[in-house]
């Protein structure tokens, strides 16, 4: 017999994976996890017949010949398979987007690929074989892909997966059923722990980090969807959520990130966890509650990377202009120098203004092309030192309508910072949930 199999508590990327390899390898068999994620259970629900699935009890009496791996490369992920397989020594092929320099699994071969979701690996594999799927088997891929990528929106993202993307909808992929099945939240007993958590902001090495702390008498169904939608509205560079479940006498801790500096299967890594790097878990037994997260806490503090700060980014070498400079010189030099706006010193080189081109289009417009830039300056100038941290940078952005953002340190013009550069370090550092 060949198997096909994903990892223990199945997501929307498992079940997507699986439906293609269903298609490109029609002579192996899928069987599936003893559990399901409570989100993509509800589409498994729908769709169960297009999969038929073996159980791991109809697996422990065949001889397994070959297994095909989809969406993880770490044993421990796929155990439960193998604890039911027995007398067999199978080949074993892997398909994963997950970093594979951490595989673990002897013998295997593997493919895998930096995209954003395993099932855009398996849907190029269809695309170049020309196959045709039912819409119904082109949603559950369209949902996995959307799932892992955050509706094509994370940093993960690769033009491969909108190729698959719109190759699953022109194969009859409903968008409709694709944000139902995507709609995390949908149980009471979810609403009713996203009202009770109480999560607290620190700040730690210049990173926003939100710590929350909760008690179950048991595990509840679907606390990543109830995680992340706090992760949603609360916007830290990273969240850790830490559960006490009593009747299993566990520790779960679920975790996101936003940062790049902050890799939560690092972290989390030294708790027997892990995952992606801007989501990951652990399963700790037997830890003691609220003493656990002080130790949590402590741990964080030492080991999480400090922020990004704003000399890290500026531009070094700045041009300036005197104070005294005429409109016509300094309308010129910015010509000369292919910028837009420059800071403006005084003889002593403190700080005193910023000149743009729109502030001397106004003196243009009065005639007065050989008035100072002092006097059509802008003042004050808002500026923050190098230490500050690139969401202080963010914010002043945000609230004050700038485009440069001079940095002082000790009082002298040290560099400077632009919306572009801005941009450049979000597109760079900044992990999307």
């Amino acid at each position: 017999m060949n198997i096909a199999i994903s990892h223990t508590n199945m997501d929307f990327d498992c079940l997507g994976s699986l439906i293609l390899i269903k298609k490109l390898f029609p002579d192996y068999q899928l069987v599936r996890s003893s559990r399901i994620l409570p989100a993509a259970q509800i589409m498994y629900d729908f769709y169960e017949g297009y999969f038929n699935f073996l159980s791991l009890k109809d697996i422990s009496t065949e001889k397994i010949e070959n297994i095909i791996i989809v969406d993880t490369c770490m044993s421990s992920r796929v155990s439960e398979y193998f604890s039911h397989i027995k007398n067999s020594n199978p080949s074993i092929h892997i398909f994963d987007h997950h970093p594979i320099e951490n595989c673990d699994i002897p013998g295997a071969e593997v493919e895998g690929g930096r995209f954003g979701a395993t099932t855009t690996i398996l849907g190029r594999m269809a695309i170049k074989k020309k196959l045709k799927l039912s819409p119904e088997e082109a949603t559950i891929a369209l949902a996995a892909i959307y799932a892992d990528t955050g509706r094509l929106l994370y940093d993960n993202v690769t033009s491969e997966d909108y190729e698959v993307s719109a190759w699953l909808l022109k194969m009859g992929a409903s968008l409709r059923l694709v944000r139902s099945f995507l709609q995390t939240i949908k149980e009471d007993d979810q609403l009713a722990l996203l009202n009770k958590l109480r999560p607290s902001l620190h700040t730690i090495h210049g990173n926003m980090i939100l710590l929350s702390y909760m008690e179950l008498v048991e595990n509840v169904p679907g606390l990543s969807a109830v995680v992340e939608k706090t992760m949603e509205s609360q916007n830290p560079d990273a969240y850790f959520a830490i559960f006490s479940i009593i009747s299993d006498d566990i520790i779960m801790i679920i975790a996101r990130s936003q940062r790049k500096n902050i890799d939560l299967n690092v972290l989390l890594s030294e708790y027997g966890g892990g995952g992606h790097p801007m989501a990951a878990s652990a399963k700790i037994s037997g830890s003691g509650g609220l003493m656990f997260l002080e130790d949590f806490r402590v741990f964080l503090e030492k080991s999480i990377a400090p922020a990004v700060s704003a000399g890290e980014i500026m531009t070094r070498n700045v041009f300036s202009i005197l104070e005294t400079t005429n409109l016509k010189d300094a309308s010129m030099f910015l010509e000369r120098v292919n910028l837009t706006a420059v800071p403006v010193v005084d003889q002593e080189g403190s700080l005193s203004g910023l000149i743009s081109l729109r502030d001397i289009m106004k003196g243009r417009k009065h005639g007065k092309m050989h008035a100072p830039v002092k006097a059509y300056m802008s003042k004050p100038v808002i500026s923050v030192g190098s230490n500050a941290t690139m969401r202080d940078v963010e914010q002043i952005f945000y609230k004050n309508k700038i485009s440069h953002l001079p940095i002082l340190d000790e009082g002298k013009l040290t560099g400077i910072v632009t919306r572009w550069d801005y941009l450049q370090f979000q597109k760079q550092n900044t992990e999307t949930l």
